[in-house]
């Protein structure tokens, strides 16, 4: 088997694998749409090729032509938007149907109209290269982009550019030769530089996305783990983690942690039910996520305990943060509690230079232990 015929035969083979896999995980991430996408692209892929390699050229008919062309741009289309979707961006289907319309009408009118391979080829490599660098920058514009997102872009990106040096590079050797035709095209030097980069790139594509939704599902676990089920904070594991790294990363700038616990807790569960209860949490916390800068983080670490670290503001910024939550606390009036001034009551201790965080936190909670020992509903520090 020589070496074309290989690659040749790797493309299709390709795509079916990362077909499948793709589909056997989105069977287990269903909520992931981005990953079926993902699964119709590479299967989508699969049938270009076969199309392309088993359907004989038919002049006039461009059964070949056209069949492997929509399949082509049906896996780039599948593709981009599999990975826009992946980050958030949506909106992305009109686009991708026009641009992918105006290709493959173009590819139509070069062979039932002026008939010109040629020209077939430069139409279709180079359109899909304009598409995945427009997608690739589009990339960057997503709300919240990871490290693998940097990657997945540069592949993209590289990938989309690639098709402008190779196309034109060994256009210019196959066309003055006379080898671009229907009956030689197998054997230029285009098909072969072709099959070669596509099993490449369709791996090293399929393979970055494959890790992308890995570290999806990998964060996604990590977030269940420390995240809090009542609130939109984390909670006391995931606070640990996240204040002492950010804490370690302070040298020495000025840090307070607030401790916060909503007074008489038991007894609105006591006289409300504990579904009330549940209520009064979720508000409060909503309340602290809302005051928490980029820099900040909080956590729910007990029944009705709360706790911020407030990076890079010291004891009065974390005294006026407390003070504006005690107040905006005594404000509530939630379904069953709201004939009940809801209270709170606050420690605070500023964070000496490299000091560990559960000795800050000890100092906080000694805080709190005063204010509500001291009458409650108020700041202590």
């Amino acid at each position: 088997m020589t070496p074309l015929r290989l690659f040749t035969l790797l493309n299709p083979a390709i795509g079916i694998v990362f077909a499948t896999v793709f589909l056997l995980l989105w069977l287990n991430q269903r909520n992931r749409p981005y990953i079926l996408l993902m699964s119709g692209a590479s299967a989508a892929y699969a049938l270009a090729v076969t199309a392309q390699i088993t359907i004989p050229p038919m002049p006039r008919v461009g059964l070949n032509t056209m069949v492997s062309a929509v399949l082509y741009q049906s896996a780039i289309g599948l593709f981009v938007e599999a990975m826009l979707t992946r980050v958030g961006l949506v909106d992305n289907r009109r686009w991708i149907l026009a641009i992918s319309a105006v290709i493959l009408g173009a590819i139509a009118y070069f062979f039932y109209v002026h008939d010109s391979l040629s020209t077939r080829i430069y139409v279709q490599n180079l359109g899909a290269g304009a598409m995945l660098c427009f997608a690739a920058l589009r990339l960057r514009t997503a709300p919240a982009r990871k490290p693998i997102d940097r990657v997945l872009f540069w592949v993209v990106l590289l990938t989309g550019l690639h098709f402008l040096p190779r196309t034109i590079l060994t256009m210019l050797v196959d066309v003055p030769a006379g080898m671009i035709t229907p009956e030689n095209f197998a054997r230029s030097l285009f098909y072969s530089l072709l099959s070669f980069a596509l099993v490449i790139l369709a791996l090293l594509l399929c393979l970055t996305f494959l890790l992308a939704v890995a570290l999806d599902v990998v964060d996604d676990l990590r977030r269940d783990r420390n995240e809090d089920s009542l609130t939109p904070l984390l909670n006391r594991r995931g606070f640990e983690e996240e204040a002492g790294r950010r804490l370690a990363g302070l040298h020495g700038a000025p840090a307070a942690l607030i401790y916060c616990d909503i007074d008489r807790f038991k007894a609105i569960n006591d006289s409300y039910g504990h579904a009330a209860g549940d209520e009064v949490i979720r508000a409060v916390g909503e309340l602290v996520a809302g005051e928490l800068g980029r820099e900040d983080c909080a956590a729910r670490i007990g029944g009705e305990e709360f706790v911020i670290l407030l990076a890079r503001g010291g004891l009065d910024e974390a005294r006026a943060l407390a003070e504006r939550l005690r107040l905006r606390i005594g404000e509530l009036r939630l379904g069953a509690v709201k004939e009940s001034a809801l209270t709170a009551s606050f420690g605070i201790a500023e964070a000496r230079p490299d000091e560990p965080l559960d000795a800050v936190m000890e100092r906080a909670d000694e805080m709190l232990y005063r204010a509500k020992r001291g009458g409650r509903n108020q700041v202590r520090a």
